[in-house]
């Protein structure tokens, strides 16, 4: 099931230093991409940095939650907005040139080329995916399918899988999983995001989990545990992640 290398052996054509670019991406709807990228967002904001949200997937998920939720309107240094259908090209540019401190890019479940494109753009791509062989599967099929693209483009591409929705007890077959994943050449992040209700509010209530008034404590250990793996990575000089 895990199978293939994925060389790193081109340099990235694009230095941009005014923003780090995070997209969201699996050819497989309902892993958690959306719900990861607020968690991520919300964390970010919590620190106090800029974040821009740019909603790709044909569901508007995070569009939805913004334009609905009085709360998210509110929420400082936050802006939410539809990427485009067609001319991403320009948009992808003209992004690139204006954009500073955090873009999180929630992409179509779906393994299109445009999907493709604006995965290998962004400084990381995260996969989300349950400890489950469809989801595994999935993941791993967009990890050719990038690199591939990173060799088209002669640019790196720095890939890794967020496991969530883990439950608190994990069975032997979902050790076995996530030890063929180790095992493989899928990078993936050592942060385990548990099945939690605190996630699952950002959309039934539109709050976000570090904005919450009754906050998780274990939901927001996690989090913080997966910003600390995000902000070594973005720590890296840029041949280091190359070689990730």
């Amino acid at each position: 099931m895990l199978d293939g290398h994925y060389p790193y052996t081109h340099r990235s054509a694009m230095t941009n230093t005014a923003a780090n670019f995070i997209s969201f991406a699996s050819p497989k709807g309902g892993v958690g991409k959306s719900t990861s990228c607020l968690a991520i967002a919300g964390a970010l904001l919590a620190a106090g940095h800029k974040v821009r949200i740019i909603d790709f997937d044909q569901t508007e998920t995070i569009w939805r939650w913004y334009t609905t939720s009085p709360f998210a309107q509110t929420i400082p240094n936050l802006t939410v907005e539809k990427g485009p259908t067609d001319d991403i090209g320009p948009f992808v540019s003209h992004l690139y040139q204006t954009a500073t401190d955090y873009v999180l890019l929630d992409l179509a479940g779906a393994l299109s080329e445009i999907v493709l494109m604006i995965a290998a753009f962004a400084n990381l791509t995260i996969t989300p995916a349950k400890v489950s062989e469809p989801d595994i599967i999935e993941a791993n099929k967009m990890a050719h399918n990038l690199h591939a693209v990173a060799k088209r483009i002669g640019k790196p591409i720095n890939h890794r899988i967020l496991l969530n929705e883990v439950p608190s007890s994990i069975s032997n077959d979902e050790l076995d999983l996530i030890q063929q994943i180790d095992e493989s050449n899928l990078q993936r992040f050592k942060t385990l995001i548990r099945r939690r209700a605190a996630y699952s509010k950002s959309f039934s209530r539109g709050t976000l989990p570090h904005m919450s008034d009754t906050p998780d404590k274990k939901a927001l250990a996690e989090i913080d545990a997966l910003m600390d793996e995000i902000t070594a990575f973005f720590a890296q000089p840029i041949q280091q992640k190359a070689a990730a």
